[in-house]
């Protein structure tokens, strides 16, 4: 896992340049469109860039960002790659002997149409405001359209307003001038209706995998163009299409309609995910932990903690769910688990730690104060790993186990019988001068089997 200053420290340099002009409605657009998928944070730094790009072009530290924002280069980091990963800032490096250089660009928003209608980040705003918020939130941008089928169109042309010029005026050396390129070579000017995009890696599809399963007797490979395979990497994120699905997809509405286009087939999914999955947006409990935070990508484990933490690492929540009910997770218990990863934005991986801590200590049952309040923590506490996760379950514990002890001592506690639930080895202090005894290796037993059973039901 890469540290934050091993990618950037407050002496690295940095500028600041647009890709066109911020318009009034783009305010409004970045506030209530994008800040709900990115953070208040995330936001407040796009604009503390933008109006510094608007200042001057002087080339800062890090240092001055840190001092303006009042944040720690950590945060910074953060909010710098939320913004990268929606396509609002586009950033560029150059290692130098002794520091490293930075140029971020920063993207104009999409406009309200296009955001609606991207079938992208709607869908995650909608995930993230929820149905009667979201449809409000859609209703502010909207503009009366007024009708004026009865009304005649008086519009001037030019001809009527402007006089034309006479051939003297019409030069070929005047045209020259004006055409030529008369910009420096480090200039450009503003451009309207530029913006940014959101880019997924290659990684997160297997594209080639999809188009060898797809009959070149139906569908031609030339029908695939780069504007339809970047709305198949979306899609194909979006719904959790496996290759065989998505080229399934791609044949049923080439064969039906004798032509493809993003619009058709991205209809064509949503119906097929309908009948699927019973109305029901995507839901994020699919989703697993992100390549860069896995602290064991591409290692095999060496104890039962690692194998533990392997396994939270490669399973989403909704298995980790099912694994342990053996049963379809209910829809409550979804609920819990997008509250976790959309309003408190843990990632799948810590998700699944809290899951498995809160099942574990209060037997089997999912409560829904206690995993707001243990998320909200967590979210304060900035855990993204599995292992930041489990240490945090530790302490979770040990404060626990304190509180209970000073309520026996103190003689206000009335002791209830514990649940019959075996806590995991990973949440139990490790402590190097407790003295064996026959009771806790029998615990111990039965732990490391509770573990190698849930490890092998994963499986």
């Amino acid at each position: 896992m890469t540290v934050h200053f091993q990618e950037v420290v407050p002496v690295d340099t940095y500028s600041v340049q647009c890709k066109g002009v911020l318009h009034e409605v783009d305010h409004k657009v970045l506030a209530m469109l994008y800040q709900p998928l990115v953070g208040a944070f995330a936001h407040s730094l796009y604009m503390t860039l933008w109006c510094e790009a608007n200042m001057d072009q002087q080339t800062k530290k890090h240092q001055h960002l840190m001092n303006v924002t009042q944040f720690s280069l950590k945060d910074i980091l953060s909010g710098r790659k939320k913004l990268e990963a929606i396509g609002l800032l586009k950033t560029f490096k150059k290692v130098g002997e002794t520091s490293r250089e930075y140029i971020y660009e920063l993207q104009p928003p999409l406009s309200p149409n296009a955001f609606f209608t991207d079938g992208f980040l709607s869908i995650y705003l909608f995930n993230r405001l929820g149905k009667a918020k979201f449809n409000e939130v859609r209703e502010s941008f909207y503009i009366t359209q007024f009708d004026v089928s009865d009304y005649k169109d008086v519009t001037a042309s030019f001809n009527e307003v402007f006089t034309s010029l006479h051939p003297s005026e019409m030069s070929s050396k005047s045209y020259a001038e004006i055409t030529e390129n008369v910009l420096p070579e480090d200039a450009a000017l503003h451009e309207k209706g530029v913006h940014g995009k959101v880019v997924l890696g290659e990684e997160t599809f297997d594209f080639e995998s999809m188009v060898n399963q797809i009959s070149t007797f139906i569908v031609p490979k030339e029908v695939l163009t780069p504007k339809l395979k970047e709305a198949i990497y979306k899609l194909a994120y979006i719904y959790q299409l496996q290759p065989t699905d998505m080229s399934k997809q791609i044949q049923n509405v080439y064969y039906s309609a004798g032509e493809i286009s993003v619009e058709n087939l991205r209809r064509e999914i949503q119906k097929w995910y309908r009948f699927e999955h019973e109305e029901r947006l995507p839901v994020l409990a699919l989703k697993t932990q992100p390549v860069p935070l896995k602290a064991l990508q591409g290692m095999e484990p060496k104890s039962k903690e690692e194998e533990l933490i392997k396994y939270f690492e490669e399973v989403s929540p909704y298995q980790l769910l099912e694994d342990y009910s053996g049963t379809t997770p209910s829809e409550v218990d979804l609920k819990l688990v997008a509250y976790c990863m959309l309003d408190q934005n843990l990632t799948p991986g810590v998700t699944n730690v809290l899951l498995d801590y809160v099942l574990s200590e209060n037997d089997m049952k999912l409560a829904k104060g206690l995993i707001e309040r243990i998320a909200s923590h967590w979210a304060r506490k900035k855990a993204q790993t599995v292992p930041e996760a489990m240490e945090l379950a530790r302490d979770e514990k040990r404060k626990y186990k304190d509180w209970q002890e000073k309520k026996t001592k103190s003689g206000s506690y009335r002791a209830n019988k514990k649940p019959n639930v075996t806590v995991p080895d990973w949440l139990k202090q490790e402590t190097g001068s407790n003295i064996k005894t026959e009771e806790s290796s029998s615990t111990e037993d039965e732990n490391r089997k509770w573990l190698e059973s849930l490890l092998n039901s994963s499986k």
